[in-house]
């Protein structure tokens, strides 16, 4: 790995760290466009009953081993930031190796 990637990964960590950890918490305070939309149409509530869905990691933007509040908060989107990062990251490597070879 060149310095130049070496750098580019860490400044990419770091902004996954603090998008995650920090703006997360501030934006998750609000209702997202589709409850927003749902709420204004006075379809929030489902009209079956729900569905027995197992449990989930990142339900309601915690993780629920933490509990509730900013920590639960931050530690989710980290976490969560940094799946998208590797997820991209692995995604970048096999398209790179797609590519063919430049001969000369």
């Amino acid at each position: 790995m060149t310095a130049y990637n070496r750098r580019t990964l860490l400044v990419g960590i770091a902004a996954a760290v603090l998008v995650g950890g920090v703006v997360s918490y501030f934006a998750s305070t609000c209702p997202d466009g589709l409850e927003k939309t749902q709420e204004d149409l006075g379809a929030a509530e489902p009209v079956r009953p729900p569905l027995d869905v197992p449990p989930v990691a990142f339900q309601e933007y915690n993780l629920k081993w933490l509990g509730e509040g900013f920590w639960a908060n931050a530690a989710a989107g980290i976490v969560g930031s940094l799946l998208v990062l590797g997820l991209l990251l692995g995604v970048g490597r096999l398209l790179r190796r797609r590519r063919p070879t430049e001969q000369s």
